[in-house]
């Protein structure tokens, strides 16, 4: 496995909220909780960093309207949980806008240490990327991939690519901890500790 840079040439701005990691992006692609056959993973940490915008250009307001407005539910004698919601209840709900900041940039960038055309081949189908996707966000026009220096963790810089937790972390710098999921699944609570990180796009 050797160090490798993988690119998305993006034709739409694209929303992200916190990271998007390769190995995740791999992961929800695949279908599968375990990608360490085209990603280095050692104990749990995947080399693969955070997603990186390239040539960013700055940000435009996206904003999505959800409807909560609830479903009344008749009583019913036969059920007792079935519930009524009463006219000023029904009246409280409705509709949310939800607000995103979508930035405008040429690709989105990842470096890694695995296998680079297992990575590229597993990526070919992926059309859009990061949030509000149905809505045209994070389109991608092409993926390329190249041979790489960064081993996808740390950066020139000696700052770190994705989260990774305080007692692994070598590298030095001046960076603050901060408390976030470093190892999939990532919504898992038990998957959190202090961590240096990137700047979440």
């Amino acid at each position: 496995m050797t160090p490798f840079t993988i690119r998305a040439q993006l034709r739409t701005p694209v929303i992200f909220n916190g990271y998007m990691t390769l190995d995740a992006l791999l992961m929800a692609e695949l279908r599968r909780g375990d990608v360490s056959d085209i990603i280095k993973c050692v104990d749990g940490l995947y080399f693969a960093s955070a997603a990186v915008l390239d040539d960013e250009y700055g940000s435009i307001k996206a904003s999505f309207v959800a409807s909560m407005r609830p479903d009344v539910v008749a009583p019913n004698s036969s059920k007792n949980t079935d519930i009524s919601i009463g006219d000023s209840r029904a009246r409280e709900a409705g509709n949310v806008i939800n607000g995103y900041d979508a930035k405008v940039c040429s690709a989105v960038v990842w470096y890694a240490t695995g296998d680079k055309d297992a990575a590229l081949n597993a990526l070919q189908s992926v059309r859009f990327i990061g949030k509000r996707r149905a809505a045209g966000y994070g389109e991608v026009v092409r993926w390329e991939a190249e041979d790489g220096d960064l081993d996808g963790l740390v950066g020139y810089l000696n700052d770190p690519l994705r989260p990774i937790p305080a007692d692994r972390w070598t590298a030095g710098g001046n960076q603050i901890a901060i408390d976030t999921a470093w190892k999939p699944p990532y919504w898992a609570i038990e998957n959190r500790a202090k961590c240096y990180a990137p700047e979440a796009a």
